[in-house]
């Protein structure tokens, strides 16, 4: 994706004590560039999101950040439509910030400042982390399920395509007698990552009735006027979904990236919900994908034959929880 933008300057009166911005027209052209070349067959009638998800969409509205490039405090931000619009901004030098609106759970803050603008998702609700902690500490004592030190980093929602431009030393040149045409163009990119996920060699997936997945040793968030990425880890939610065609675990994710570090571990960590309620547990390594330079398509791939999830039988298995039938309770309420 691309951005094209034609800021002109026009002129007028001057009048020095009155007049403090410049008005410019700002022609933003769209183009759609797919960065990410993800070569998973998939069925999209199982999910037909998973396609906007690998693509992503073209912004309907932008909005424009101008920072002072001393300070990097924010001068001025406008909104304009996905082809551009008219602006005032003050005469000066600028770094631009460009990012598209409308995304579905990336959200941006701290904009008033270039170096601090952060690009980040909401943590998953307290019951569900809650609920995959109590799996972790109910977990049979052996050593796939045995702690691995990302038990109590914040577990957030995956992030989807923010389309990001970053123009340095722009200039708004005051009038000078007769109009000014100050050209920028700007390359726009994701600053997100997509992957694809399989498991394969599996069996049972037609007895599987949802999937909770946890990948681990990701970042938190973007700083996407830098461009940076956070150093804060944070573990990854993602919901898997099951082909019983062809016995496999599968999805397509959306990540602010890998947390640097050979020491940090990438998990994939799923929870496996059958129909009767029972509930089973599998860890993956998948580091070395992650790490593999190779791995261009970013499709993770792994083998599945250790899980085989059985028909549900009255009682489920597993971590299945169970509940006491009612009592009847009889008690007396005085009325006055």
């Amino acid at each position: 994706m691309c951005f094209l933008l034609l800021v002109s300057v026009y002129g007028c009166t001057r009048i020095p004590l009155h007049e403090r911005s410049t008005k410019i027209d700002l022609l933003i052209k769209v183009e759609v560039d797919l960065d990410h070349d993800v070569n998973l067959s998939y069925d999209t009638t199982l999910d037909p999101e998973l396609k906007g998800k690998i693509e992503g969409y073209i912004p309907e509205y932008h909005e424009v950040l101008f920072y002072d490039t001393v300070t990097h405090d924010l001068v001025t931000s406008q909104i304009v439509g996905s082809t551009g619009g008219q602006l005032y901004v003050p005469v000066g030098d600028y770094n631009m910030v460009i990012y598209g609106l409308g995304t579905k759970s990336t959200q941006v803050k701290d904009l008033y400042n270039r170096l601090q603008s952060d690009a980040f998702t909401t943590d998953i609700t307290k019951a569900m982390a809650d609920k995959f902690k109590a799996i972790q500490y109910n977990a049979p004592a052996d050593s796939k399920a045995s702690s691995k030190g990302y038990e109590d980093d914040p577990i957030i929602h995956e992030p989807d395509h923010l389309y990001v431009a970053n123009v340095f030393d722009v200039n708004i040149p005051a009038f000078t007698g007769k109009d000014i045409v100050v050209t920028v163009k700007a390359g726009s990119s994701s600053i997100i990552d997509i992957y694809s996920l399989e498991i394969l060699n599996m069996k049972g997936a037609e007895n599987i009735e949802k999937i909770d997945a946890f990948i681990t040793g990701q970042v938190k968030s973007n700083y996407f006027g830098t461009p940076t990425r956070s150093a804060d880890p944070a573990t990854l939610y993602v919901t898997l979904t099951p082909d019983a065609v062809n016995q496999r675990l599968w999805t397509v994710f959306g990540t602010f990236g890998k947390l640097p570090g050979n020491e940090n571990k990438i998990y994939l960590d799923i929870t496996v919900t059958d129909s009767g309620g029972g509930q089973y547990r599998y860890i993956y390594d998948v580091t070395d994908q992650f790490d593999d330079v190779n791995n261009t398509d970013n499709k993770l791939v792994i083998d599945g034959s250790d899980i085989n999830i059985p028909k549900a039988e009255s009682g489920g298995g597993g971590f299945n929880p169970s509940v006491d039938d009612w009592e009847n309770e009889e008690i007396d309420v005085p009325l006055s």
